[in-house]
């Protein structure tokens, strides 16, 4: 070759290195990002969406606040009337008293000057009525009548003071007259009898009180003292505690017999089911018959009096008589009281002046003898409630107490004074638990009322401040959502001062207008000045409606603003009126707080002085409110209804909320239990009280399932619930099915102890899992940080080796150490350290390679890099990396002495690294003389063992390049080696023993000080839904209920399936009912519930159950397996399609679990001390398992038909399942449906199938194994990085072109004056030298562009697999089961998954 040939190769040579190696550094080095790019290119999706900011519909400082200009055109009042169930006919009641007059007025004028108030209050005994009304004044007209024939003066104290006497008066009278009657009455029979010798009595002016005092006694006996019953109830709450320890009994063998056939032992079960409840019931049972005993013995202390009035039945009913009399004078005086204080209240309290104000009452506004007016009254009693100013609520003693008869005679003759109020305060008002909040039509009268005032039993004001407010109690939260939209109000900066509303209401002080407050007194200031700002609204002519609601406030108020503005900024003749001259006065407050100083239109600063106004109330009153109503809402007895304590809704209310309000509060009849709830549900309907509760409570759902689709309705439970009329299987027989906590609490309480039993492991393994995966996460993210140089990687990968080896359990006690040395390592080596590294030596030995620290003082330096191959070992390629093959023949290798390593080596730390690329870039020539020399780098000084890794590359990579030997190096190595169990027989029950040692002194010091980690399983908490309207149509008729229902196929089995059919057999009628216990399971999760059926569908379904026990339990008459390669039907000569499919998916899953089972007991060499997984018997569970999930996932839904099911409303969240017994309609394509009356069905507290917890611990076990799987790739993904970053350093240190130059030199400097062949000779063998070495060298640079790539391939690997982590390891089992895998792993209720959605089904 010439001389020229050679320095142009030379020269290309040097390019072509110098410019790869910028394109090296452009590409990897200083923008790895591109590599990255490059190996995702395939998951970039082609198609990405477009989102547009909501903000950008709207221009900036878009105000929402209405205008002057914003009014709606449409009367609101429209759209509020039409909202209501009967339209504007029936707003008001037909008949009130008029509160001036004191007379009864039928149809009085409600609208702008009249305003009426209720009365709410317990009905004690014979009530003052309208034909009692009727007949007092009737007979008053009488007795005028005749005086005036007669020419006498009337002696009737109703006409002694006026010749027109109002109706309250002449009631009053009548009632004294029927009293002073009923005496002498009870007088003269008593001494037609000679009672007075016979009871032995010394005066016989007492004999009335004598024996109306007998008469209570005896009451006493027959009703009790709290007038609830005496005799009778004492009997039946023995009867009662008897048969619920019997039923105790039963339902525990059946509980017991449960929890043995999902295999919990007897101590398990005993927690279960302990004897506390049977003591209490047995403790139960003996008071209830010690109650008995004293009542009897009260019957036999009274006997004399109970014969003496058995004898005397006519004075018994004369004394009877009276006692009515009582009570409707007491009912006289509730009357009169209640018209003395709805007018106080109306004139001292900021009410609209009007020019009638009326009392409406229901026990005598109402004529309960015309049929159509009493339904028309019931049906529309709650929009009366709605639309009244308010309601005043009588707090009275208790009712039916047979003494307040004795005592309110007394008082009324002057013999004892007026009894103590009951309440002086209402802040002791929910100490007292009044009766009146246990009352059924209370709660509607509670509820639907704008604000309500208290009064005590002796009819004095309960005061509190905010009844101060009026009605503004009522507006507040409505005049909150007004004033929330006027956010640009250029007034708005006055609220930066405390004193902004005293402010404000100090300008109706200058006014000089005169005004009154009532005092709250002087702990209530915020009210006095609240009632001073309504003092000025009233005055600025500002009227909001009293019918206001929440859609419609916004526009009404801002209605009520523009005719107050217009009316404020209209001129006017003369001197201005006191509502301009407060405007006035108003604005001068407000101007040193306008921020914006443009000229503002008159009406426009009427209208945000207005506002101002309004806001400075709303933030005075607000949250007193909002107490006050949840203090009502607590003595009240009406929770959960969140929205009324807002008071931003009175009706419309969910269905189920509503019903279990009702729920044990009294009514005297039954149907008012239903007929008091259709106002507060917003229907409608005829009452008729002789069709019974069951059939007014169907005739109440079926009009609030027309109206409103809620679903609710059907989330009753109660296997005595059931409803008996044809055609309404889905609703319940009574409100009581909707009560929370109902009759089967005991039940509760042993599924949750057997949920709580069942899940504790399942519990301890998530929390473990998440703990050891909460460090592997942040010891990945760690590490993924290159900018953190100094990180002791040994202490991680032998870290890496325990938790991938051992198992949760074995892992336990050494969670808490690990976690702080992961995350001392994490805080104590960060990137801002720059030392390097103290040149020492130190070795762990990782599976059979030796990793080292090499001693800057012991390699030797050398200029060239020639030999940079000898002396660096590369890490080895994962088996996953896509290899580069060359075909180059392999060339022997030379005998020569190794070349010293480049200065560049010294201080960077490089291990030991097997000699092998696995054919990537060019191939070995030579063995390590590092590997097999070790002197050259150092003798180790200390050896710690680390646990190799099972199932990892078989090359180790670089261990230590990061950082030098810490002092704590051997104390945490040797604690991590000593992490292993101590007794391979393990516990009592056969699990390993993890070893606990203790921590050395200097390592216990320094992770003392390291917080530990927290890792808290979040709280499960069942899904609160307000509302459950149906999207899809839900037809009634009279046959059923239609609608579209999820089906989901279950598998039942019966519990005492032999007295079941004893039963069925003795059942005289198909319609009997039977009740027993049956076991509920989804392939997932079982429960246990009771059950009501009628015989001739639990017949049917306990020859189901035979069939399903034999076929998918038991597997008989298959072959060996789980029976998925069997014939689906006769008379084929193989499997069908599907059950193929399901083979190949079951097949797959037991070679998946076998080759985990392989990998889990020892893939590593046997080093691996993980205990025994029992896969044989994992596959036998699994089996069933999956026989069963085969079972529930038919798709055919005509092939589940005659089975009980679960089923839905489908669409609606929060809708319950329910048992059904579902059929195939004569068409073939209907379907039809009966409810089976059951318990709760509730999946929070199921049970797992306890296959499935087994599929779900190995599943653990995967997912364990893949994140360390992940850190290992990253650390790989580190050790490429520093091997690339030395490669790539020693490349840039030598500068080729200079080397050739230099020798050019001294060529030149040697070369004698004439060419001779042998010189040319020489010179050539130099020139093909040096190339050669150009060559090596460019092949040296290949090696580290391919460290970059497999940095960045690993990188890439471990990001890829972090992203999938959950999906892959769901793919390792079969489709049926990975729906169930993923709710135990988000620690998720297993709900029913695999169901037919929309199903059509006609319920009858």
């Amino acid at each position: 070759m010439s001389k020229a040939t050679a320095e142009y190769i030379t020269a290309k040579a040097v390019d072509l290195q110098a410019k790869s190696t910028a394109a090296y550094e452009i590409a990897i080095s200083k923008n790895p990002d591109k590599i990255h790019a490059m190996l995702n290119v395939w998951l970039v999706p082609e198609f990405k969406p477009t989102f547009y900011d909501e903000q950008h519909r709207y221009p900036k400082g878009f105000s929402a606040a209405s205008g002057l200009d914003d009014i709606e055109l449409l009367d609101p009042s429209y759209s509020s009337a039409i909202a209501e169930p009967g339209g504007r006919e029936g707003r008001y009641p037909v008949r009130m008293i008029d509160l001036e007059t004191r007379n009864f007025i039928d149809y009085p004028s409600i609208g702008s000057q009249s305003q009426y108030c209720i009365l709410s209050h317990s009905w004690k005994g014979n009530e003052v009525n309208y034909k009692y009304i009727g007949d007092a004044k009737f007979k008053a007209f009488n007795r005028v009548l005749a005086a005036a024939r007669v020419g006498t003066i009337t002696t009737d104290k109703a006409f002694a003071s006026t010749t027109l006497p109002n109706d309250i008066d002449m009631i009053k009278y009548q009632c004294d007259l029927d009293i002073a009657e009923k005496e002498e009455r009870i007088k003269s029979l008593a001494n037609r009898d000679n009672v007075v010798s016979k009871l032995r009595l010394s005066n016989a002016n007492n004999i009335v009180e004598e024996l109306l005092s007998w008469r209570v006694d005896v009451q006493i006996v027959e009703k009790g003292h709290d007038g609830r019953g005496g005799l009778q109830r004492a009997k039946a709450n023995v009867a009662t505690a008897l048969a619920a320890r019997d039923y105790e009994s039963m339902e525990g063998e059946v509980f017991k017999q449960f929890l043995g056939d999902i295999g919990l032992d007897d101590d398990k079960i005993s927690k279960v089911i302990n004897d506390d409840t049977g003591n209490q019931l047995e403790a139960e049972i003996r008071n209830a018959q010690k109650a008995l005993a004293r009542e009897k013995q009260k019957q036999l202390e009274e006997s004399e009096k109970i014969q003496f009035f058995d004898r005397h039945s006519h004075i018994r009913e004369a004394i009877d008589d009276l006692i009515g009399c009582l009570q409707r004078k007491k009912s006289m005086v509730k009357i009169d009281q209640a018209i003395e204080r709805s007018k106080e209240i109306f004139d001292k309290n900021p009410f609209q002046r009007t020019e009638k104000q009326y009392l409406w009452i229901d026990s005598c506004c109402i004529n309960r003898g015309d049929d159509g007016e009493y339904a028309k009254s019931i049906s529309s009693m709650g929009e009366w409630y709605k639309n009244a100013e308010f309601c005043l609520v009588h707090l009275d003693t208790n009712r039916g107490v047979p003494r307040d008869s004795l005592e309110d005679w007394r008082v009324l003759n002057s013999i004892v004074p007026r009894p103590q109020p009951n309440i002086t305060k209402y802040e002791d008002i929910a100490t007292h638990s009044p009766e009146w909040s246990t009352r059924a039509w209370t709660l509607q009268e509670l509820v639907m009322s704008k604000t309500t005032f208290y009064v005590n039993s002796a009819w004095e004001l309960l005061s509190r401040a905010v009844e101060y407010l009026g009605p503004w109690y009522y507006l507040c939260p409505f005049v909150s959502l007004y004033v929330s939209m006027d956010t640009h109000n250029p007034y708005l900066s006055i609220f930066k001062n405390k004193d902004s509303a005293a402010s404000l209401a100090r300008a109706l002080d200058t006014s000089g207008i005169q005004y009154h407050l009532r005092d709250p007194g002087s702990s209530h200031e915020a009210i006095i000045i609240a009632q001073k700002l309504i003092t000025m609204l009233e005055i600025l002519d500002l009227h909001i409606p009293r019918d206001i609601e929440t859609d419609t406030a916004r526009s009404r108020i801002t209605q009520s603003a523009f005719v107050s503005v217009s009316s404020l900024t209209t001129p006017t003749q003369g001197p201005p009126n006191d509502s301009k001259r407060l405007l006035h006065n108003i604005l001068e407050v407000l101007q040193p707080h306008l921020t914006n100083p443009r000229v503002i239109p008159s009406a426009d600063r009427a209208r945000h002085a207005i506002n101002i106004i309004l806001q400075a109330l709303v933030n005075l009153i607000k949250q007193p409110v909002l107490d006050d109503r949840a203090y009502i809402a607590h003595f009240g007895n009406v929770p959960k209804l969140d929205l009324w304590q807002q008071g931003l809704i009175r009706s419309h209310f969910s269905t189920q909320k509503v019903m279990s309000l009702v729920c044990g509060r009294d009514a005297t009849v039954l149907t008012d239990k239903a007929y008091c709830l259709m106002g507060m549900l917003g229907v409608r309907f005829p009452t008729f009280p002789a069709e019974g509760l069951t059939k007014a409570l169907c005739r109440l759902l079926d009009e609030v399932v027309i109206s409103s689709n809620d679903v609710s309705v059907f989330n009753w439970t109660g296997k005595q619930n059931g409803s008996p009329i044809k055609g309404r299987s889905l609703y319940p027989s009574s409100p009581e099915a909707f009560k929370f906590d109902h009759d089967e609490k005991r039940k509760k309480q042993k599924d949750q102890k057997l949920a709580e039993l069942l899940q504790m492991e399942r519990y301890e393994v998530m929390s473990d899992f998440l703990a050891v995966s909460g460090m592997l996460i942040d010891a990945i993210k760690f590490v993924k940080d290159r900018k953190k140089k100094n990180i002791p990687i040994h202490w991680v990968k032998a870290i890496l080796a325990v938790i991938k080896r051992e198992k949760f359990e074995l892992f336990k006690p050494h969670i808490t150490n690990i976690g702080k040395i992961l995350k001392y390592i994490e805080t104590a080596f960060d990137h801002n350290s720059d030392v390097q590294p103290k040149p020492t030596v130190s070795h762990s030995r990782s599976g059979s390679g030796v990793d080292y620290v090499i001693s800057k003082a012991i390699i030797p330096s050398s200029p060239s890099l020639s030999s940079l191959s000898s002396h660096f070992k590369t890490p080895s390629l994962s088996k996953d990396m896509p290899s580069f093959k060359f075909n180059r023949k392999k060339p022997e290798p030379e005998a020569t002495t190794p070349r010293a390593p480049s200065p560049s080596l010294s201080g960077r730390g490089l291990g030991s690294f097997k000699p092998s690329l696995k054919g990537f870039g060019r191939k070995e020539t030579g063995t390590s003389q590092i590997s097999t020399t070790p002197t050259e780098v150092g003798t180790p000084t200390a050896e710690s063992e680390a646990p190799s890794l099972p199932s990892t590359p078989t090359t180790p990579s670089l261990t230590v390049s990061d950082v030098p030997k810490h002092v704590l190096d051997d104390q945490i190595l040797n604690y991590i080696a000593s992490i292993q169990p101590v007794d391979k027989n393990g516990d009592e029950e056969g699990r390993p023993i993890a070893s606990e040692p203790e921590l050395p002194a200097d390592l216990a010091k320094v992770l003392a000080e390291i917080p530990e980690r927290k890792f808290l399983k979040p709280p499960i908490k069942p899904e609160e839904i307000d509302t459950m309207i149906s999207p899809n149509p839900i037809i009634i008729r009279n046959s059923g209920i239609e609608g579209l229902f999820d089906i989901q196929r279950v598998i039942v089995s019966m519990a005492q399936p032999d007295k079941l059919r004893r039963q069925i057999k003795n059942a005289v009628s198909p319609y009997q009912k039977i009740t027993g216990w049956c076991i509920i399971s989804t392939g997932f999760a079982r429960v246990m519930v009771s059950f009501s059926s009628p015989k001739y569908t639990l017949e049917k379904e306990l020859d189901v159950i035979e069939a399903v026990e034999n076929k998918v339990l038991k597997a008989k008459g298959q072959g060996e397996g789980s029976g998925e390669n069997a014939n689906a039907t006769a008379g084929t000569d193989g499997p069908t399609e599907r059950n193929q499919r399901w083979a190949s998916a079951v097949d797959t899953w037991h070679k998946a679990t076998a080759a985990g089972a392989a990998r889990f007991k020892g893939g590593s060499g046997g080093d691996n001390k993980t205990d025994d997984l029992d896969f044989e018997k994992i596959r036998e569970e699994g089996a069933m398992v999956s026989r069963m999930l085969k079972f529930v996932q038919e798709p055919q839904i005509t092939e589940v038909a005659g089975e009980w099911v679960l089923a839905r409303f489908a669409g609606v969240p929060g809708a319950k399942w329910f048992l059904c017994y579902m059929e195939l309609g004569g068409s073939g394509r209907d379907f039809y449906g009966h409810r089976i009356a059951t318990d709760e069905i509730d999946f929070r507290n199921a049970s797992p199938e306890m296959g499935l917890m087994k599929y779900w611990e190995y599943y653990m076990m995967e997912k364990k194994y893949r994140l360390c799987s992940i850190l290992q790739k990253l650390m790989e993904s580190r050790d490429w990085a520093n091997f690339k970053e030395e490669m790539r350093q020693n490349l840039v240190d030598k500068v080729p072109v200079e080397e050739v130059k230099e020798a050019k030199l001294n060529s030149q400097k040697d070369k004698p004056g004439d060419d001779s062949n042998d010189s040319d000779d020489s010179d050539d063998d130099e020139r093909f030298e040096e190339i050669s070495e150009a060559i090596k060298e460019l092949g040296d640079m290949a090696v580290t562009v391919g460290a970059g790539l497999a940095q960045q391939f690993y990188q890439w690997r471990a990001e890829s697999m972090l992203k999938s982590l959950s999906a892959k390891i769901l793919k390792r089992f079969p489709t049926h089961m990975q729906t169930a895998m993923e709710s135990l792993d988000d620690n998720k209720d297993l709900m029913p998954s695999m169901f037919h959605s929309a199903k059509k089904i006609h319920m009858f």
